[in-house]
């Protein structure tokens, strides 16, 4: 493996990373506090830290182009839908559950990828793709509060974080389509949190759920760290898809399960179900994950 090739691996493990140090704190707020109030708190940190972040870092006036369509729809599909949906289920389900559910949007990103931009699937690819399924199986099986039984509850809530995984999926195809035309990997993850913000506003304004906004001075602090974080990810997510092919990229940036299962068990093992299955389905996800960015090196 030359240097070249190994920038945009060590980018997308250290996107993965920040997503998971968001997912854990977010999950540290989830009993108390709503899906939307901390979509809505991280969200709103995104914009603040991406914009001012490209303002302060441009060498030249930024002015809008094409490609910054491409990461308006991107936007809609994830962050907005996306981490809405993984919020929901990580309060229903647990981190360790819904996190590796999630993040199975691999398998999405290189179906679209082979659709519409014409990426070549190989059965190794396939191959890491069913080792990913399989673990997610593994996952879904299980309870996020009685890993003993699944209760009919339980399968439904499953739903949340597979509408999480096609999201996220779907957008990073559009993130790669709009970043190979041009833009700096910062302005493009502003453009994008940007896009998810608006349309999360234009429903408060419309709907008004100030019951739902609800927050004490702590977990505020604690939505507005994760924020911070979630605001680094997608531009390293960027960064690497600027140098290297989204087949590679989006199946390690599909390790955060790895790193939430690390967090978790170093920090709040008394909270969250940590299983045999638990710990095999979450290794399937990133065995396969790690195999198909290693197929597509080669």
């Amino acid at each position: 493996m030359t240097s070249l090739q190994a920038v945009p691996i060590l980018l997308s493990l250290a996107s993965a990373l920040m997503f998971a140090v968001t997912f854990v704190l977010v999950k540290i707020t989830g009993q108390n506090v709503s899906s939307l109030a901390a979509l809505c708190v991280t969200l709103t940190t995104n914009v603040v830290t991406l914009w001012g972040w490209s303002l302060l870092s441009a060498q030249e006036s930024i002015s809008i182009s094409i490609e910054w369509g491409y990461f308006a729809i991107a936007g809609i599909f994830a962050p907005l839908m996306g981490r809405f949906f993984q919020f929901q289920g990580m309060a229903k389900l647990g981190a360790n559950i819904t996190t590796p559910l999630t993040l199975t949007h691999p398998v999405v990103t290189v179906l679209f990828a082979v659709i519409f931009l014409g990426e070549t699937l190989r059965i190794e690819i396939i191959v890491g793709v069913l080792m990913v399924l399989f673990g997610s199986l593994l996952l879904g099986a299980q309870n996020g509060n009685h890993p003993k039984n699944v209760s009919e509850v339980s399968k439904k809530y499953l739903l949340f974080p597979l509408a999480a995984s096609f999201t996220y999926g779907v957008s990073v195809v559009f993130r790669k389509a709009g970043i190979d035309i041009g833009t700096d990997a910062v302005t493009a993850a502003a453009v994008t949190t940007t896009s998810s913000w608006l349309v999360l506003s234009i429903y408060l304004v419309a709907f008004r759920p100030a019951h739902a906004l609800i927050l004490c001075h702590t977990e505020f602090v604690t939505l507005v760290i994760a924020g911070i974080f979630s605001s680094i990810g997608p531009v390293l997510l960027y960064m690497a898809l600027q140098k290297g092919h989204i087949a590679i990229i989006a199946p390690l940036a599909a390790t955060t399960p790895f790193f939430v299962l690390l967090i978790t068990f170093l920090f709040m093992r008394d909270n969250e179900t940590f299983s045999v299955w638990i710990i095999i389905g979450t290794l399937f996800t990133v065995l396969g994950s790690s195999f198909m960015a290693y197929i597509g090196m080669s």
